[in-house]
């Protein structure tokens, strides 16, 4: 069961990572930030809900839209770059305002749909890695109390994977 500790950092620092992650996708057409690492910002605030909460309640809530992410985000950014292609130049910026309510006139381009696709397959990716990370952790069998640990060596000798019998490395002429 997660501590009490943090599951309260859950709840004030996941919104917080969202928020950045959200801040450092809109600016990085402009200055540094982009999908990338706000895909990996996000992602970040996914494995503290699975560390807070669980890897089975995180992936019954989230676990179902990760495949389609990775798809969606993939069909955004070649879309992206495709249409650069109506103006001749494949990966050509191109640049349109976009009346938003309150906001005002807001220029939206390729560049920010191409980020957009980015954000959406590192998230994707990274959240499902984080997801088959705590599985394995699960199901690692723990060593019983008193039972000796395996020894570890980095001799190539003593590596059972490694030494074979020698007549298998013979070869019949």
């Amino acid at each position: 069961m997660p501590e009490l500790y943090l599951r309260l950092l859950n709840r004030i620092l996941t919104p917080l990572l969202l928020l950045l992650a959200i801040y450092l996708l809109l600016r990085g057409h402009n200055l540094p930030g982009g999908g990338f690492i706000a895909g990996l910002m996000a992602a970040a605030a996914f494995e503290l809900q699975i560390l807070s909460r669980g890897h089975d309640r995180v992936r019954r809530s989230i676990g179902p839209y990760l495949n389609s992410g990775i798809g969606l985000g993939l069909a955004i950014a070649i879309c992206s770059g495709i249409a650069g292609l109506l103006n001749g130049v494949f990966f050509k910026g191109l640049w349109f305002d976009l009346h938003v309510p309150l906001l005002g006139e807001l220029a939206v381009g390729t560049p920010v749909i191409f980020d957009l696709g980015v954000f959406l397959v590192v998230v994707s990716v990274a959240t499902s890695y984080l997801l088959g990370l705590s599985r394995v952790s699960d199901t690692a069998a723990p060593i019983p109390d008193g039972a000796p640990s395996p020894e570890l060596s980095d001799s190539f000798e003593t590596d059972p994977a490694v030494v074979a019998d020698d007549s298998s490395l013979r070869t019949e002429r």
